[in-house]
């Protein structure tokens, strides 16, 4: 099964500094030589093999993805949140700021709303904003769904539906209707001005669009 997405979190740091120093190498050559201890074959080669699988696909076929570049970046970011987590603790902190959510008075608490849960996943930046480790390694845009008994809307008509014999106007998206003298050019003004604060105060999001469309903002 192909990763889809590297989260320096799900290994261990030993095997995050591999990866740092063997990024973009070929596994079947990395993995001929001695492993560092606490560096799982597997695991490295399985995480090796797709991200070199990836940047070869970008470098013969100009296949986008993520990028070598964006990996070092997240696994140097968490080897240094690590390291800083580890001297934090060392002053009474949590082992692991992520797994705690944290009021206003900077007070933690273990699996508040929004918090890590289970592992690792985020690190707080400088302005307190959570932030995920794991980079998708190839960007999938879905397809919106489209349910099959939803109607497209209609066009918005381009005006009002007038009969300048009776005086009448109707709005054709909700059939709000007015009516004017039709023997006065004052009196149809006044009925366009009706019908326009109709379209504009409606809650019906069609009706104020046909509204800016037909008599603007």
């Amino acid at each position: 099964m192909d990763i889809e997405v590297f989260d320096p979190t799900t290994y261990s740091l030993e095997e995050n500094a591999f990866f740092l120093k063997h990024l973009g190498e070929a596994p079947l050559a990395v993995m001929q030589n001695p492993l560092p201890a606490g560096v799982n074959p597997a695991a490295v080669e399985q995480g090796l093999g797709r991200l070199y699988e990836l940047s070869q696909l970008e470098q013969h076929q100009g296949t986008p993805w993520a990028g070598l570049d964006r990996i070092s970046s997240a696994i140097t970011c968490y080897l240094t949140e690590h390291a800083r987590w580890r001297e934090m603790a060392q002053r009474g902190a949590p082992a692991f700021p992520s797994m705690y959510a944290w009021d206003g008075k900077g007070r933690p608490h273990r699996s508040g709303i929004g918090s890590d849960s289970g592992r690792v996943r985020t690190y707080f930046t400088e302005n307190g904003e959570r932030k995920p480790f794991a980079v998708p390694l190839v960007e999938v845009i879905p397809e919106a769904f489209a349910a099959p008994w939803v109607k497209a809307d209609e066009p918005i008509p381009d005006a009002c539906i007038e009969d300048a014999e009776k005086g009448t106007m109707e709005c054709p998206v909700d059939g709000f209707s007015t009516q004017w003298n039709p023997d006065s050019r004052q009196a149809y003004n006044l009925a366009r001005a009706r019908m326009a604060r109709h379209c504009k105060t409606s809650k019906d999001p069609r009706v104020l669009e046909f509204g800016l469309k037909v008599f603007g903002r």
